[in-house]
C-alpha cells in the first residue's frame, strides 16, 4: 500500500476513518507511515528479474485463483458492458480485537502506480477463470481482484500486518456502490477487514464507485 496510519494505544484519536475517492484529506496526510507500510511490493529488491517476473507470475495466478472463487459474489452484477478504472484504486484494511474495549487498527492507501500492470494481468486471468465473454464485464470485477491481491501478498509476506486467520480460512464477501462504498468502516470485536475501492467508468458512460470488502473473523 502507498501510505498507511494505524490506531493503536499510543494515537490521539481512535474513531474509524477510511481514504476514498471524495476523502477531504489523503493517505499523504499520514508522513509518519512506518516505510514497510508504503508500499505492497510484488517482489523484494534482492530478487533477480528473472525471479521477480516468476514470483509476479505466481502471485498473479494466486489472485485470479481466489477471485475466482469468490466470482459468485459479484456474479449479479455480470453484464453486457466494458468497465476500465476511473481513478486510482485505494485499499483499506480495518481489524477490531476481540475485547471491545480495545481500540481497532487501521490502515489505508492508493495502488501504487507500478502495480497495475500487475492487476490487468491478474484481472485478465480472472476473467479467463469465470469464463467472461468478449464484451461480458463486471463492474465490481477490478475490486474483488485487487481485494484478493492484497490477500494474497498478505498471506505470503505479511505485509498489511493482517492476522493469520487470513492464511487459514476463505473471508465472507460483501459488495458496496458509491456512498457505501467509501463510507466509513466500523467492524465488528474479533474482525479483520480489507476493503478494495475502484471507481470504474462504463464504455456507455456513467461511472460507479465500486468495492469488493473481505471479512474475517478471528
Amino acid at each position: 500500500m502507498a501510505h498507511a496510519h494505524e490506531h493503536g494505544p499510543d494515537c490521539g484519536h481512535d474513531h474509524e476513518h477510511q481514504h476514498g475517492p471524495d476523502c477531504d484529506h489523503g493517505p499523504a496526510d499520514a508522513p509518519d507511515a512506518p516505510a514497510a507500510d508504503r508500499s505492497a511490493p510484488i517482489a523484494p529488491p534482492e530478487l533477480s528479474v528473472d525471479e521477480a517476473e516468476r514470483l509476479a507470475d505466481e502471485l498473479a495466478d494466486a489472485t485470479a485463483r481466489m477471485a475466482g472463487d469468490l466470482a459468485w459474489a459479484i456474479g449479479p452484477y455480470r453484464e453486457r458492458e466494458t468497465f476500465a478504472l476511473a481513478g486510482a484504486p485505494v485499499a483499506v484494511v480495518f481489524e477490531r480485537a476481540p475485547n471491545s474495549k480495545a481500540k481497532p487498527k487501521h490502515r489505508s492507501g492508493q495502488l501504487a502506480p507500478e502495480l497495475l500492470p500487475f492487476l490487468v494481468d491478474a484481472t485478465v486471468r480472472t476473467r479467463e477463470r469465470i469464463a467472461y465473454a468478449d464484451g461480458e464485464d463486471n463492474p465490481f470485477l477490478i475490486a474483488l481482484v485487487l481485494a484478493c491481491f492484497y490477500a494474497v501478498e498478505s498471506s505470503r509476506s505479511g505485509a498489511l500486518g493482517l492476522g493469520p486467520e487470513t492464511r487459514r480460512v476463505q473471508p465472507s464477501v460483501e459488495v458496496l456502490r458509491d456512498d457505501a462504498a467509501t463510507a466509513d468502516i466500523f467492524g465488528v470485536p474479533g474482525s479483520a477487514m480489507l476493503r478494495a475501492i475502484a471507481p470504474v467508468e462504463a464504455e456507455s458512460g456513467g461511472e460507479i464507485i465500486a468495492a469488493v470488502q473481505l471479512v474475517w473473523r478471528t
